[in-house]
């Protein structure tokens, strides 16, 4: 999987998303439909934070989007992850940590499971940082102190679970277990962070039986992508202080780039397109793109560029016509994939996050300023503006079926983004 058209490409983008997320094998919702519409894990279909759909919103009115439901929700930062008819997050009380099931047209809930205890942070907020991901029927759910769910999507059935701290050892990171759990085809990845060979772990989905660990790395916050380069497919993922590639067969590292920052806090998602990584964290230390190849079949990276005019402390850019568009440190900035070049800056948000859809950035400001803006180099272009929550909001939002998820720490809205 080298890449795909252009992620607004209209026809030729549909009519390839089926081939694109059965490549990736992550996306069967509870009744084991295809759907090109859901969005079952971190950062969506493809961990890239584009929806393919169209026909969206062009303009809103100033009191938002139309909203079709909302629901109480509490602590955390985990997003919303949505196949067929379900919404799936979580979310932290007193009482602990629970996976949150929902009809996703009416927000009536379905049920829920406890996870574990409450993750208490001094200075960072409480409650999972991980996002749920739903796969052929199964939702897979990772709270803040390393408790690993498997459960029934339709009725919340536990299926297996998995300590990773009694499993594998270490202790829980500083800021929590934040990188969502991925399945890649019958794996499913997980950071660990644990020493002696233990940092990341394969399970089979199916059972939760261990498959391979590997690497000796602090724990880090990013979740773990699948890329594909020269026929040699590679799971990447950003550890505490090192960017690693390790072999989906047996764990085995292929290549590794050290990568530290002053807090310890490897927390975006690298990106990966057409054969080009771009990696980016905040805390001082900045971004690079790095050129991948596997030479006689033994995957590399070379760097082509690096420099700190991207600084993405938690939320990860996105791609679209060719630029980034993210947050350095508390700046919305528009960057030149490919040679870093910076086209414009916007300030306003703060710590937001964002996704890319219909030619549009779907933006969430640090405390529940939504807006929508022109995906375009050209100049930062707002085209509407609303305030749709209170609260710190630090999650990015979700877009599935027309419908756009947003989240505080105390609800949860839906919105409608379809005329």
């Amino acid at each position: 999987m080298r890449g795909y058209p252009k992620v607004f490409g209209g026809c030729a983008a549909a009519a390839v998303v089926g081939m694109v997320l059965a490549s990736i094998g992550t996306v069967a919702g509870p009744q084991d439909r295809l759907r090109a519409d859901d969005w079952p894990q971190w950062r969506g279909p493809r961990q890239d934070g584009v929806s393919l759909e169209t026909g969206l919103l062009a303009r809103w009115p100033a009191s938002g989007p139309t909203e079709l439901w909302r629901s109480p929700l509490g602590a955390g930062y985990s997003a919303v992850s949505v196949a067929g008819d379900r919404a799936l997050t979580m979310y932290g009380t007193s009482a602990g940590e629970f996976v949150l099931a929902l009809d996703a047209a009416s927000g009536k809930p379905l049920w829920k499971v406890r996870c574990g205890d409450l993750f208490l942070s001094d200075s960072y907020g409480n409650g999972p940082r991980a996002t749920p991901t739903i796969n052929e029927g199964r939702v897979y759910a990772l709270g803040g102190r390393g408790n690993l769910l498997c459960l029934d999507a339709v009725t919340g059935k536990t299926v297996w679970t998995l300590d990773l701290l009694e499993k594998f050892g270490g202790k829980v990171p500083e800021y929590g277990f934040s990188a969502s759990p991925a399945v890649f085809g019958k794996l499913l990845v997980v950071d660990v962070g644990a020493r002696g060979g233990r940092s990341l772990a394969a399970l089979d989905k199916a059972t939760g039986e261990v498959l391979w660990t590997s690497l000796a790395d602090k724990p880090g916050y990013a979740t773990p992508i699948r890329v594909e380069v020269d026929g040699v497919p590679q799971i990447v993922v950003l550890m505490g202080e090192a960017l690693v590639s390790v072999s989906p067969e047996d764990g085995r590292e292929f290549w590794r780039r050290e990568w530290k920052t002053t807090l310890d806090a490897n927390v975006a998602t690298p990106l990966f397109h057409q054969g080009r990584l771009f990696l980016s964290t905040g805390y001082g230390t900045g971004c690079a793109l790095l050129e991948l190849s596997a030479p006689s079949g033994k995957p590399a990276a070379t760097q082509l560029w690096a420099g700190k005019q991207m600084q993405n402390c938690f939320s990860t850019s996105v791609l679209a016509g060719g630029h980034l568009y993210g947050f350095h440190n508390l700046i919305l900035t528009c960057m030149d994939f490919n040679t870093g070049e910076i086209k414009w800056k916007q300030r306003g948000f703060n710590r937001g996050s964002l996704l890319a859809a219909d030619g549009k950035l779907i933006i969430y400001g640090e405390r529940a300023t939504l807006a929508l803006a022109a995906a375009s180099p050209a100049k930062y272009q707002e085209l509407a503006r609303a305030q749709v929550l209170d609260g710190k909001t630090w999650t990015v939002p979700t877009l599935s079926s027309g419908r756009l998820f947003v989240r505080s720490e105390q609800e949860i809205v839906c919105l409608k983004l379809t005329p």
